[in-house]
């Protein structure tokens, strides 16, 4: 109920949203050729309003995409005064960029500097007067008692408590918890009883309750099935929040088979835009990469070549999205016999396989660049956990619990991991909470920021060896 209610606000928002779009475009059409006919710049070439009115539904097309693309309408954007107008300015922003790509493209169409500059103050100011004015209202309905909903969890642990901490996010919902029950908290101030008290208070004097939801963990099944029985006697709404917060959940949605609800726990991420955005930066990326540092890669492969004898690029087996493996490819900084007798062998520090070409292409990161062609064939992403041999997941999955959740996602030529220190020899339990980190917050600006970051850090790290 509440992502179907919030599902509907946000897609109420969004059509208010392009209603402003079009009447901030004609406004400033009107304020550059009307009010500001001759100040503070002379009137360019006139054109009829019909002209500007022709060229609005690309505008609102490429509004409403960057809208969407940029979350704007994900309903937490909303609930702080910065986090409200740092979503609106990187949505328009990103509009805006857009819009200009195109127009420098459209060469029969004029558009005054001034009219763009109007435009790009009017939108985000209307869209933030917007959100706040209807903030205002909400609240003030809220605190009027309007529209207020009563609601009972039944299940005080993390899941009932994160629930209850949505409710009060979203005021605009009009959802106020009167309690928990639970059966091994009830000395806590906000626990009413305990789960065989629920029907004694859903039907007590304290006042209607609207909602019930159940937030135990799965071991609690038959507690579950008795509720369910109990409840389908009263007229209130039921909902099931399976308390699942201690287990790591990795892109966890529902879907249905024929009517069956199926909830996804561990999963890759969903087929969505974000994934077609994340492929195509990827793919610009490692085009740019590859053309710019291509003098830089061909003088690479020369002292590669000159320093051993053997093929100036190594091919190694690594592991990525959903365990399938790829030939990850390296400058080739060993010399070809270099794990002959040893079989793979983790990189520790002192050793010194490499040769005197190989220690500063490992130092300085350079072995690593030709996996941008690996990022051209789809095998990687330029952002991820760093993918790993076989031989030794098959070692590390035993070992360390959750860490083939880590390939659930592409793996990358650096990643939240790297950026914070931890290649080479470090620990494998602090990587792993780091790439999870990473693989339950990812977003695009996640990834944009680890790639900054991994400027800023520099490629030369004493753990790489």
């Amino acid at each position: 109920m509440l992502q179907e209610q919030s599902r509907f606000y946000q897609q109420l928002l969004f059509f208010a949203d392009m209603m402003l779009v079009g009447a901030t475009w004609i406004g400033a059409y009107y304020l550059r050729f009307e009010v500001f006919a001759t100040w503070p710049i002379p009137l360019p070439e006139y054109l009829p309003p019909a002209r500007y009115v022709s060229f609005l539904p690309w505008i609102l097309i490429v509004a409403a995409l960057t809208f969407w693309a940029s979350g704007l309408y994900v309903p937490d954007r909303a609930q702080r005064w910065t986090r409200l107008v740092r979503s609106v300015a990187k949505a328009v922003s990103l509009a805006l960029l857009v819009t200009m790509a195109f127009l420098s493209f459209y060469r029969d169409f004029y558009v005054s500097r001034l009219t763009i500059l109007i435009f790009a103050a009017l939108v985000p100011a209307s869209m933030v007067t917007l959100r706040l004015l209807l903030y205002v209202y909400v609240r003030r309905a809220r605190r009027q008692g309007r529209n207020m909903r009563r609601v009972l969890i039944v299940g005080a642990g993390q899941a009932g408590r994160h629930l209850a901490r949505s409710f009060e996010l979203y005021p605009w919902m009009g959802f106020t918890v009167i309690g928990f029950v639970d059966d091994h908290k009830t000395d806590e101030t906000d626990v009413l009883g305990t789960t065989e008290d629920t029907m004694q208070i859903v039907d007590s004097a304290l006042g209607p309750i609207d909602y019930v939801y159940i937030a135990l963990p799965l071991t609690a099944a038959h507690r579950i099935e008795t509720l369910l029985s109990s409840l389908s006697t009263r007229a209130v709404t039921v909902c099931l929040v399976p308390d699942l917060l201690q287990h790591d959940i990795i892109n966890s949605r529902i879907t249905d088979v024929d009517g069956l609800p199926i909830l996804h726990l561990i999963d890759e991420a969903p087929m969505d835009y974000r994934r077609f955005v994340k492929r195509t930066t990827d793919v610009a990326i490692a085009i740019g990469v590859l053309v710019v540092l291509s003098p830089l890669l061909f003088l690479i492969a020369v002292l590669v070549r000159i320093s051993s004898p053997g093929p100036i690029l190594y091919r190694q087996e690594r592991m990525s999205l959903n365990g399938q493996t790829f030939n990850m490819l390296k400058f080739r900084s060993m010399p070809v016999t270099a794990e002959k007798d040893t079989g793979a062998v983790w990189a520790k520090p002192g050793e010194n396989r490499a040769t005197p070409i190989g220690r500063i292409l490992r130092r300085t990161s350079l072995d690593e660049l030709p996996q941008f062609i690996n990022v051209l064939k789809g095998n990687m992403s330029v952002v991820g956990p760093r993918p790993e041999r076989p031989v030794f997941i098959q070692e590390f999955k035993e070992q360390i619990p959750r860490y083939m959740l880590r390939h659930k996602v592409k793996g990358g030529i650096t990643g939240w991991a790297q950026v914070n220190g931890l290649r080479g020899n470090t620990s494998l339990e602090e990587r792993i909470k780091h790439d999870l980190y990473y693989i339950q917050n990812w977003s695009l600006l996640f990834d944009v920021k680890i790639m900054l970051l991994t400027f800023w850090k520099g490629f030369v790290n004493r753990n790489a060896y």
